[in-house]
């Protein structure tokens, strides 16, 4: 293929995520290829790794644009001060993403880096800003200070949600249970947030 100069490199790093996002949205995360990425841009591939490290590196980046996307989504559930309502708020925003965008899902969380290769500090920072949001909706459940302990509950509640999107993802869930990822996210959340009010009232 013949190489190309019609794009700036902010132009073409935009374009080639664009259409891996298209790509895996489309097809799934295991058809993302530098190959197919480049003839869909009318790029080389090697003109692709110019601009990222290797597929890997593309990979993060796309990543990185479903976490804009998933923390856009959080950020419409507005927080009411009740931790029950808005952790609730927050597992249906997180189910409606997941719902709309299975695809991208499985790759932020299925596709496993080379040997070698480590998530970015600025990658693993986002990451850390959408689990801050579920930890401001618990913090009135605990004691003042108490970081450590909201910080359990956070990891407890998303890594339950997780494991609740990928059943539902994969199309198993159907086998464990006929109710659907929002009922369970609701009733999660109902169950294991109020456990936490009730025994923080009862100190």
């Amino acid at each position: 293929m013949a190489r190309r100069s019609d794009h700036t490199r902010e132009q073409l790093t935009e374009l080639v995520l664009g259409e891996a996002q298209r790509l895996v949205e489309a097809e799934g995360f295991k058809a993302l290829t530098a190959r197919r990425v480049a003839e869909a841009v009318g790029y080389s591939p090697g003109t692709l790794y110019n601009h990222f490290k290797n597929l890997d590196d593309l990979v993060v980046q796309v990543n990185a644009r479903t976490l804009e996307l998933l923390d856009g989504e959080l950020a419409g559930a507005a927080p009411t001060g009740d931790p029950q309502a808005d952790a609730l708020a927050l597992a249906l925003a997180y189910f409606a993403f997941v719902e709309r965008h299975p695809r991208l899902w499985e790759l932020l969380f299925e596709y496993r880096l080379g040997q070698g290769s480590e998530l970015p500090r600025w990658f693993t920072g986002r990451i850390e800003a959408i689990l801050a949001r579920m930890a401001r909706v618990l913090a009135p459940l605990f004691a003042p200070g108490d970081t450590a302990g909201v910080e359990e509950a956070v990891q407890v509640l998303w890594a339950s949600l997780h494991g609740i999107g990928s059943l539902a993802t994969s199309g198993k869930l159907e086998v464990v249970t006929a109710r659907s990822a929002a009922q369970l996210a609701r009733s999660l959340v109902v169950h294991y947030v109020g456990g936490l009010g009730a025994a923080r009232s009862g100190e």
